[in-house]
């Protein structure tokens, strides 16, 4: 679950953030830090290297990766910038709040990330105009298991009922990610085995797309996912045909 943190200077003039209850929950570290957006929040060092941090203070972004960095994501990105040796300038990419590269940092300059220009982003690589569409991307990568908020959790018996489905198939796609069928619909899976305890929760991520997530009830609440496909024969049997009657 993500919680609403109150971002706070100390004395020495350093920011950190505060719960609800008043607890300090990120210490006073950083020169510079930017209000929450999906999840993130954008800080700088006592050295002034910009990077990124959960609500937990684990760097996502770690300090001195990249030159430039924007203070807010919009819709679960944000434009970095980075100095590229071979070329001796910096140049533009655009990461996902998991600080996955989305979009190549082979940009002179990329216009300002706005929601409802997602589809069509200006860039440039000297002169030359380029247009990024970050809705068809972002569709063809798949899913982002991050900065995920619980709408729902179901049993599987409860999913069923409330879904209208007698069976719920796990299977693997060509891009070697878990899915789940139930009647002509799909579902993602965030699993490593099979569960003792499964059950399905409506979810949103830090990009705001909703969907079914399947997953052991112990990790109901987990805000991010870092999902791996076994490779193992005897193990890809006993998980792509598992059904759930």
């Amino acid at each position: 679950m993500i919680y609403e943190l109150d971002i706070c200077q100390d004395y020495n003039g350093l920011f950190g953030a505060k719960n609800s209850k008043g607890d300090i929950v990120i210490p006073f570290l950083y020169k510079e830090m930017y209000s929450f957006s999906c999840g993130l929040s954008m800080v700088r060092s006592q050295k002034y290297e910009y990077g990124y941090i959960n609500q937990y203070n684990q760097h996502v972004v770690p300090f001195g990766k990249y030159v430039w960095c924007d203070s807010q994501f919009v819709c679960g990105y944000a434009r970095v910038l980075k100095y590229d040796i071979f070329e001796e300038k910096n140049k533009w990419g655009i990461i996902d709040t998991k600080g996955n590269i989305i979009i190549p940092l082979e940009y002179d300059r990329i216009w300002a990330l706005k929601e409802g220009y997602l589809h069509d982003i200006k860039a440039f690589k000297g002169e030359e105009e380029f247009k990024i569409n970050l809705v068809l991307r972002s569709s063809k990568l798949g899913v982002l298991f991050d900065g995920l908020s619980y709408i729902a959790t179901y049993s599987v018996e409860e999913f069923k009922i409330k879904f209208h489905c007698s069976r719920i198939y796990v299977k693997k796609g060509k891009d070697n990610m878990l899915y789940f069928c139930y009647g002509c619909n799909v579902g993602f899976v965030a699993l490593k085995g099979i569960p003792q305890n499964p059950v399905i929760s409506i979810v949103i991520n830090s990009a705001g797309k909703i969907f079914p997530l399947l997953h052991t009830k112990e990790d109901t609440g987990k805000t991010t996912f870092d999902i791996r496909v076994k490779t193992d024969k005897q193990n890809q049997k006993r998980i792509y045909r598992k059904s759930y009657q």
